[in-house]
């Protein structure tokens, strides 16, 4: 997710924002720690950001981001690793990795497909079995009332 910042004009707010809340590519964020580390302007304006972004209240804004709302449950993480999501959660899923490109919910991701990828091939014969087993019988069970 590329911002397009340049360090030669000062600090830059949005560069700063997006170090903070790790939303800016690899490259980015080590141009912004080095200007930190080299740059007491650069350090200042962070501590200002830093004050904008939580000055301590509890703004919808702010329990959104630090709560993670938008992000995906672990569980639908695996899920979608499975491929066992409605066609439209998956859309979702995509979007928040790959157009957001959500770093908390790549790690997430890339953990949980370490562990599917190290696992007996018989566990996942088993939940593939479980899963078509699944999409197969969905209309022919009776629904409960309520």
């Amino acid at each position: 997710m590329g911002h397009g910042f340049t360090c030669d004009s000062g600090p830059n707010r949005v560069a700063l924002v997006g170090y903070l809340e790790e939303a800016l590519s690899n490259e980015e964020l080590a141009r912004v720690e080095q200007m930190l580390r080299t740059r007491s302007e650069w350090r200042e304006a962070l501590r200002d950001v830093t004050q904008d972004m939580d000055p301590g209240e509890h703004s919808v804004a702010t329990i959104w981001r630090r709560h993670r709302l938008t992000c995906p449950t672990r569980e639908r993480l695996g899920a979608y690793l499975l491929q066992a999501l409605a066609p439209e959660e998956t859309d979702y899923v995509r979007f928040h990795l790959d157009v957001i490109g959500c770093r908390w919910c790549q790690a997430n991701l890339d953990d949980l497909s370490s562990t599917v990828e190290t696992r007996p091939s018989s566990d996942m014969e088993h939940d593939r079995r479980r899963r078509r087993l699944f999409e197969t019988s969905v209309g022919h069970l009776p629904r409960r009332n309520r």
